[in-house]
């Protein structure tokens, strides 16, 4: 009998749940033009798995808005594995709306030369991410402040 609680008890203590993935800030953003005169954005995003297993990064559903206006829309499906216990980075590229940057442009765009305001970007979405076919969603709301930190 006392093999069989101490059975149970190994059991109840050795299992531990999943916990989220947390969203803890977005990096290295960069703007960049192509050779077809496409503007794109890239940014890296931290996340930080808190468990001892691998999570795999499904979908990125992000908007990146400067001042409220919509500048980039990504919907991608992924297949990224972020390794247990650590920080890891997800690489995003987007394509900017240029009738949406015109806009902002137009709005914004004097204020900006003359160094007098601030913009700021703001990055609103959600990421899907898997562990043993359990589903996790992971908000993301974040803001650059200075929009000046972005051209370099």
């Amino acid at each position: 009998m006392k093999k069989y609680i101490a059975f149970y008890f190994i059991l109840l203590y050795s299992c531990k749940p999943i916990e989220p993935v947390e969203f803890k800030e977005i990096k290295n953003v960069r703007l960049s033009t192509l050779s077809d005169n496409q503007l794109k954005i890239s940014a890296d995003i931290i996340l930080d798995n808190p468990n001892k297993v691998k999570i795999t990064v499904t979908k990125l559903n992000l908007d990146i808005l400067a001042d409220g206006i919509p500048l980039v829309y990504i919907n991608d499906n992924l297949s990224k594995n972020l390794d247990g216990e650590n920080e890891s980075t997800l690489n995003i590229t987007g394509d900017i709306d240029v009738k949406n940057l015109e806009k902002f442009l137009n709005n914004r765009g004097i204020a900006l030369l003359l160094g007098s305001e601030n913009p700021s970007l703001k990055f609103k979405g959600t990421i899907e991410a898997k562990a043993y076919g359990i589903r996790e969603i992971i908000n993301i709301d974040f803001s650059l402040n200075n929009f000046k930190d972005l051209v370099r």
